[in-house]
């Protein structure tokens, strides 16, 4: 007896000492992150009172702290950057001893148990009472980590310290004290060590939560402020909530479903967020659905790709919107120095944007943003695309015309295809006359945005998919007027 009471003692004393040890590396660790969280707080209320300014270098400091707290709350790193720190480097050594020496007492006081169990008998007396304190005291260590999130983190563990103090029990009962006692310090030592296990790993995921949370509400706000920039942007700012619910139909559209498909994701993300602060996390954890650090990491991945590509979006989209109002400018330009200044013929009914196909009409980013500005009888056209017009000389040659968007990054450059459809020989000088006209009716030289077509099949077989389109709706255009 007296030797399983000495391997409790130095059992309990090293536990001990690698939770105080184990805590101070952690406290090491997080200073390295305090600093930094300190700031990113101050620069979130700060970024809240800018928002109405749009102070874009107060959000561009929040970003680059919350990227770099996230990064200071880095295991990995954390390491790294306490490498070179003496006074680390000890407590780390120190506490790889100890954390030998606990698993050397440890498996001592195990095979003592599995002795106790063979021989079946006492070897010492030891009374029903003190047997039973220590019974107790694993039984209360076991329902103070069963309060804990333990399955999240090491599912099923718990389990076979219950069976452990299930059988201390049995013993107990048997008159075994001796046994009843090794178990039950075994177990509560194990049921110990598990519980700090748990406080460690609850403690990274809380860190890791926080920073899912920042960064969601970071992302949040950069989406709904983006309504406003809109608004502004495009001339149709007011505070009304109509005008807002239209801004949010305006750029899911110019972004071509994109916004929308971003503030779904995070939605989804804030969703869980939100699940997580309505039952407190200690509860959520407890379920089996519930977040995992692993999953929290891919959260975070996944935010800060959706923050790139929102970035992107934001030039994106505008420049898309500004090129088809430039188109729109340049059709009306065309339309009248053709038929004022060369009496040329416009056929309305073949000169619209591109028509929408089928994928486009049942997407909600079209039909949303074509009801709410054009009403229920819209004309399914999307003024995203190409722009195409024809004109009929009083030979009955057609002249067609596309201005066609071009995208490079983020980048947006309108630029023209003509073609004319003789009945006979190609007349160059007719169609050079023509592409200067076109020049002069926008108001450009000749710099290379427009490109002439004298063969269909050539625009057909084009590697651009767009100029390969466009020689199609040609083509399909000169069948119907014939």
């Amino acid at each position: 007896m007296d030797e399983i009471k000495r391997l409790e003692r130095q059992i309990r004393e090293l536990q001990e000492e690698l939770q105080k040890q184990n805590f101070q590396a952690a406290r090491m660790r997080q200073e390295l992150a305090d600093e930094n969280l300190r700031k990113l707080q101050a620069y979130q209320a700060e970024m809240q009172t800018n928002l109405d300014r749009h102070d874009k270098e107060v959000q561009k400091e929040y970003d680059r702290l919350l990227k770099e707290y996230q990064d200071s709350v880095n295991e990995e790193l954390r390491e790294q950057q306490l490498q070179m720190n003496d006074e680390y480097q000890k407590l780390l050594i120190n506490t790889q001893v100890k954390e030998r020496e606990w698993q050397e007492k440890t498996r001592q006081l195990q095979q003592l148990i599995d002795e106790l169990k063979k021989s079946g008998v006492e070897k010492d007396k030891v009374s029903s009472q003190e047997a039973r304190k220590y019974l107790e005291e694993s039984m209360r260590a076991y329902k103070n980590v069963e309060k804990k999130p333990h399955e999240k983190f090491f599912p099923k563990r718990l389990h076979n310290y219950h069976n452990a103090i299930r059988e201390a029990r049995t013993m107990y009962e048997s008159g075994l004290n001796e046994a009843a006692i090794a178990i039950s310090i075994s177990a509560k030592s194990g049921v110990n060590r598990l519980g700090y296990d748990v406080d460690d790993e609850f403690d990274e995921w809380k860190r890791q939560y926080f920073i899912l949370k920042n960064k969601v509400g970071s992302i949040y706000l950069k989406l709904n402020d983006e309504i406003d920039i809109w608004g502004k942007f495009s001339g149709s700012h007011t505070r009304k909530k109509e005008d807002k619910i239209n801004g949010q139909k305006a750029v899911n559209f110019w972004s071509k479903g994109e916004y929308g498909n971003i503030c779904n994701q995070i939605a989804l993300i804030g969703k869980e967020i939100a699940l997580a602060e309505s039952e407190g996390v200690e509860s959520y954890l407890k379920q089996d659905k519930s977040m995992s650090g692993d999953d929290i990491k891919k959260y975070i991945d996944k935010v800060d790709e959706l923050e790139k590509k929102f970035n992107s979006l934001q030039i994106l989209y505008k420049n898309q919107y500004e090129a088809s109002c430039e188109r729109s400018d340049w059709g009306e330009r065309i339309i009248d120095f053709f038929t004022d200044e060369l009496n040329l013929l416009w056929i309305e009914s073949e000169s619209h944007f591109r028509m929408a196909d089928e994928n486009t009409m049942n997407s909600i980013d079209y039909t949303g943003y074509m009801k709410t500005f054009f009403g229920d009888n819209y004309e399914t056209v999307d003024m995203r695309q190409w722009l195409e017009l024809v004109f009929a000389n009083a030979s009955d040659t057609k002249i067609f015309i596309y201005l066609i968007p071009y995208e490079k990054g983020t980048m947006v450059e309108n630029r023209i295809v003509l073609y004319i459809d003789f009945s006979g020989a190609v007349n160059e000088e007719y169609s050079k006359q023509i592409y200067l006209h076109i020049c002069e009716s926008i108001g450009f030289e000749d710099n290379g945005i427009i490109r002439y077509a004298s063969d269909v099949n050539d625009l057909k077989n084009n590697v651009n998919r767009t100029l390969s389109d466009t020689g199609k709706s040609i083509e399909k255009k000169i069948q119907k007027m014939k």
